[in-house]
């Protein structure tokens, strides 16, 4: 396809962007993608304008935002190299120039599939006000959270329907927008045919991602709506003998949302457990890994980041509130639980399993399919809960 440069308007952007860059290095010193690579802002140019750059740096960003939080002139890196990834694309026809990402390419493929997509309205109730997305790392991780997360739902909050369809974001994030904008089309669809008021999720990428895309909906996290509802009687102190005492790592996407980090530290407080807070959580937080679609493009450095991202919570015991997250932080080396897991599982001690990795990929799409019909069955969950 011949040599391939970045655009002029791309370069124009970036120097916009970088003019305010003191040199001060803290978010090279801060991200652990700008180290290895050993790029700092103003050298950032310099890598833009080579003939055939390298696409692995700009891949390699894991759009955490860690680089803006330190900067003290809030410089957005992440901008930049989304950009990049938008031109390469084009470039590469229409593709990611990254082998590994043909794993996202079959994610998203499957994920917008009729086998692993449901939309339902609380039949219970006879109507629809809200809607719970549970997102698609969830849903991989536990179908019966899932279910019983939807049932406690539509007993506190009647009315509750719900959609199990990816937000988009992995087809954004490599810098597909076209395709991006046709997949949230879908998603957007199934909200309006179901009519409902108030999206709930329990992702934070779909947070953000539904929040930007559709800021006419009013969308909630699920951690705030549970903080809004209340726990019930059974699941209030449940964890107050417990054993362990856990840190809390904190979404990078919504890194800036106090009240929903507010929430999820409700919530814990409520089931008692013991909690021992880390200096890198709520806006401090560091990415756990699985940022940006960084893991399929450059396993190494996402492995890397897993593990020193692991290393920062003082605890041997970590409590997420997303899937991901937790995955991460086991492949980092500690047990990690979602909160989830503490809402509507039994006391958690030492002793107790703590639930690894699933083994294979193939696992979870079983696990997807398992959600999806339990959803389709979310009635009868009404009465286990």
């Amino acid at each position: 396809m011949g040599d391939f440069v970045y655009s002029e308007e791309l370069i124009k952007k970036a120097e916009l962007i970088l003019k305010n860059c003191n040199g001060c290095g803290r978010c090279k010193d801060n991200c652990e993608m700008l180290s290895t690579f050993q790029i700092n802002p103003r050298e950032l140019i310099k890598v833009a304008k080579k003939i055939n750059p390298d696409p692995l740096i700009p891949y390699s960003c894991n759009m955490c935002g860690t680089c803006t939080h330190v900067c003290p002139n809030n410089i957005r890196l992440q901008d930049i190299f989304f950009e990049m990834r938008k031109e390469l694309i084009i470039h590469n026809n229409g593709k990611s120039p990254m082998k590994g990402h043909k794993a996202i390419t079959l994610h998203q493929f499957l994920s917008f599939s009729k086998m692993f997509n449901i939309a339902v309205p609380d039949k219970k109730a006879g109507f629809t006000k809200a809607v719970f997305i549970p997102g698609c790392s969830l849903a991989s991780y536990s179908p019966k959270l899932v279910g019983k997360t939807l049932a406690y739902l539509q007993q506190k909050l009647p009315g509750t329907g719900a959609i199990l369809k990816c937000c988009g974001n992995p087809t954004l994030s490599l810098g597909l927008e076209e395709k991006f904008n046709k997949r949230y089309f879908e998603l957007e669809k199934e909200i309006e045919n179901l009519g409902a008021e108030v999206i709930i999720t329990a992702c934070q990428n779909c947070f953000t991602t539904i929040s930007k895309f559709s800021p006419k909906l009013k969308v909630k996290s699920l951690w705030t709506v549970i903080a809004e509802l209340g726990l019930t009687n059974e699941m209030k102190n449940k964890g107050k003998l417990s054993d362990i005492t856990f840190s809390i790592h904190d979404s990078c996407p919504t890194r800036d949302n106090s009240e929903i980090q507010d929430a999820v530290r409700w919530i814990i407080n409520e089931l008692g457990y013991k909690v021992n807070e880390s200096s890198y959580s709520r806006e401090n937080t560091v990415c756990c890994g699985f940022g940006g679609m960084t893991f399929p493009a450059n396993p190494k450095l996402s492995l890397k980041v897993m593990k020193k991202s692991a290393q920062k919570s003082p605890e041997d015991y970590v409590i997420t509130y997303c899937a991901s997250c937790r995955e991460a932080q086991i492949k980092g080396g500690k047990k990690a639980l979602h909160i989830l897991d503490l809402i509507f599982n039994d006391t958690y001690y030492k002793s107790s399993k703590i639930n690894g990795l699933n083994k294979s990929i193939a696992q979870n799409w079983t696990k997807r399919y398992k959600t999806k019909k339990i959803i389709e069955s979310s009635i009868r969950y009404n009465k286990r809960l």
